[in-house]
């Protein structure tokens, strides 16, 4: 049987989408791969660089992969002047699935962020979908640790609503994943376009 590909960022990035790909019961039609960062560039940077995609267009050219979804964060723009914030990601993107030459019918791209801000990553699309009392406890926490010298808050707002709430951290049902959603299951689909 012949996959779709969704090539993503970092083993966070995976996790995720394998659960989402696992609730939609798509996880037998997709493999999830992450982009391996080149020497000391990051993962994000990787995405954008055509060597990144060397062996992944000879399995596509053999007929491995039948789709190709790109999920990659916003970030901030302001941490990177090139790939950082929503439209640089989207510009970047765009341009490398055009150098890339993949079918523009069986390519497309989900950026992770908050959606309303159009900033941030996973861990911000998470919280967005968290109900109000929930988020604004983490948003407090998150408040006081970045007063505070960290390495990253990204991990706190996953493994703190892990930690502290019964619930699990994915509400897959929130309006916020129904784009990310629809990807996923044309992606899955074996006849339709994505």
């Amino acid at each position: 049987m012949v996959k779709s590909l969704i090539l993503c960022e970092g083993g966070d990035d995976v996790g995720f989408l394998n659960k989402f790909c696992k609730y939609l019961k798509l996880d037998k039609k997709i493999v999830i791969q992450k982009i391996s960062k080149e020497s000391l560039n990051s993962a994000k940077s990787a995405f954008f660089k055509e060597t990144s995609y060397i062996a992944i267009r000879q399995k596509i050219k053999i007929g491995q992969y039948d789709k190709i979804l790109f999920i990659v964060d916003a970030d901030y723009i302001e941490n990177d002047k090139i790939y950082g914030g929503y439209e640089s990601t989207k510009n970047e993107l765009e341009k490398i699935i055009l150098k890339l030459d993949f079918d523009k019918n069986k390519t497309n791209y989900f950026i992770m962020c908050d959606p309303v801000k159009k900033t941030g990553n996973l861990e911000h699309l998470i919280l967005s979908t968290i109900d109000n009392p929930k988020k604004n406890c983490i948003i407090e926490l998150l408040d006081c640790v970045s007063q505070m010298e960290v390495h990253s808050n990204k991990k706190i707002v996953l493994s703190s609503y892990e930690a502290i709430f019964k619930e699990s951290p994915y509400n897959l049902t929130h309006s916020n994943f129904r784009k990310l959603k629809t990807l996923l299951e044309n992606l899955g689909a074996t006849d339709e376009k994505i």
